[in-house]
């Protein structure tokens, strides 16, 4: 197998490290990537120890949901969305799947899939994969919903 470029085996999977209220955490090799709350918000990194850097998946503070998408577009197709002129976070999405577009005029069709205006897991896109896992990291991450029923 090739090696990725961060240096790990590209065979390796990734692990849930661990899951709590306020973060996440997964590791494959060298590679970590954290979502985890910040303010009102959340923010999801990736951090490359044999580079020592970190850089974040998130253009700041974004809903839960849309926090796990930028994770998971990262775990399963190693993309970082890029963000537009508004600093709206985005994917390109081919054929053959999503893609980052570098040129304004792309050698083929691509279709814009934003992400920041994801609020729930039904709401990701066919190319992200919602498992049993990630269900219940965002259950397990979502704010305690207030009840606003009021007794009769």
């Amino acid at each position: 197998m090739t090696p990725g470029l961060s240096g790990h085996d590209r065979g390796t999977k990734w692990s849930l490290e661990r899951s709590r209220q306020t973060e996440t955490r997964w590791v494959r090799g060298d590679e970590t990537i954290d979502c985890f709350r910040f303010d009102d918000g959340y923010v999801t990194t990736v951090h490359d120890k044999r580079r020592d850097v970190t850089w974040q998946l998130t253009p700041g503070q974004v809903p839960l949901a849309s926090a796990l998408a930028t994770a998971q577009l990262y775990l399963e197709h190693r993309l970082t969305s890029q963000t537009d002129r508004e600093g709206r976070p985005f994917i390109g999405l081919t054929d053959n799947g999503p893609v980052q577009v570098f040129e304004e005029i792309p050698p083929e069709p691509v279709e814009f899939v934003y992400l920041d205006e994801i609020r729930t897991l039904e709401e990701f896109p066919d190319f992200i994969t919602v498992d049993e896992t990630l269900r219940n990291v965002f259950d397990r991450m979502a704010p305690p919903r207030s009840s606003s029923r009021t007794s009769n």
